[in-house]
């Protein structure tokens, strides 16, 4: 047999929608449309309820599917059974409860509450795969906290900051630096100055300076010097503009992506 396509919505039982006088509790003349009610002594029994010379009713006929279809559609609702006391289980069985998803070990006791068993009947596995690697109880997690493989939050920042730094190094590689005794031309190095904001160090020796051709409509450009704005403007076509930069400070530009045509640097 081919694989069998989900019903494309929400699963309700036969006779869900059935009139009071349609549907009653299998045996009984009451309707209901809880499982509770609906698996009684007489649905236990089954058609043994009807006499020799009677006939089965249609009201027990739906209420007979209705319960069968109502614990399907609860199967489609959930997935796996939720655990109870009272279901008898066996070696291998798996439940869920609001903490996650249990099975029963070989010999556990299916009436002990998997929450609160520690372990003993039942055990933890991964809600994505059945048969994954069980997830971490909360002593083997307090147990890892001790061990000497464990960052604190600070260490974790210092590290992430660290990767970041190295990316962003990546990202903007350095310009090689011209001995401080070389004549200093103007030298172009937009394919290093292509990420804006980025704050660069100015390691000649000397002062250098900065200019720098934008073209687009609408956004502002907003020059540093150590932490000082030192040039704004809203850019409106073409714009260039020019800051010197002492030997040892740090820089940066801010503006808008795609609007940097150049960047010189006196080098």
């Amino acid at each position: 047999m081919g694989k069998i396509d989900r019903y494309n919505g929400n699963l309700e039982a036969f006779a869900a929608e059935a009139l009071s006088a349609e549907r009653t509790v299998f045996g009984d003349t009451t309707q209901s449309d809880t499982l509770d009610a609906n698996i009684s002594a007489d649905f236990l029994r089954g058609w043994g309820i009807v006499g020799v010379n009677e006939n089965p009713t249609k009201q027990d006929f739906n209420g007979l599917a209705f319960t069968l279809g109502q614990l399907i559609s609860y199967l489609h609702q959930r997935g796996i059974a939720e655990w109870n006391a009272a279901q008898e289980y066996f070696d291998g069985s798996v439940v869920t409860t609001l903490v996650g998803i249990y099975r029963l070990k070989s010999g556990g006791e299916g009436s002990s509450d998997p929450d609160t068993d520690d372990g003993v009947n039942w055990e933890r596995v991964g809600c994505s795969d059945i048969d994954s690697e069980l997830i971490p109880t909360q002593a083997e997690v307090d147990a890892k906290a001790d061990q000497d493989t464990t960052y604190t939050k600070t260490e974790v920042d210092e590290l992430r900051n660290g990767l970041l730094d190295a990316i962003a190094a990546l990202a903007n590689p350095a310009i090689p630096d011209i001995p401080d005794n070389s004549e200093q031309t103007w030298e172009n190095v937009t394919q290093f100055r292509l990420t804006s904001g980025v704050t660069y160090t100015n390691s000649l020796g000397q002062p250098t300076a900065a200019a720098i051709y934008l073209n687009g409509v609408g956004d502002d450009v907003r020059a540093y010097v150590d932490g000082t704005q030192v040039f704004f403007e809203v850019v409106d076509g073409q714009n260039s503009f020019t800051f010197v930069i002492p030997a040892g400070s740090t820089y940066k530009c801010d503006f808008y992506p795609n609007y940097l045509l150049f960047w010189y640097e006196l080098r």
